[in-house]
């Protein structure tokens, strides 16, 4: 049988995060977490990121400093996106 949907649960969650381009870090923004667990997250940005960009996600909360690329970036309400992220 075909397993469907996420291998692990992801936590809900409302924490600042800061994103920023690995290769451009003069492209960087505040956005928040909708979601995160240890291989990806969900974050709503302001700003629409590329599929496959190279970013660094990071927060002030638990210390987190993680590699990652953009797997998708969707439209999420009035001039904001759901960014998915998949950790390296």
């Amino acid at each position: 049988m075909m397993q469907t949907g996420r291998i692990e649960p992801r936590t809900a969650t409302n924490v600042v995060a800061y994103l920023e381009s690995e290769d451009e870090p003069f492209i960087n923004e505040t956005a928040v977490f909708a979601n995160i667990s240890e291989h990806g997250a969900r974050l709503i940005t302001g700003r629409h990121w590329s599929e496959g960009k190279a970013v660094i996600v990071s927060d002030s909360l638990v210390n987190l400093r993680a590699r990652g690329h953009v797997v998708y970036c969707a439209p999420y309400g009035a001039r904001r996106f759901a960014v998915g992220v998949k950790f390296n």
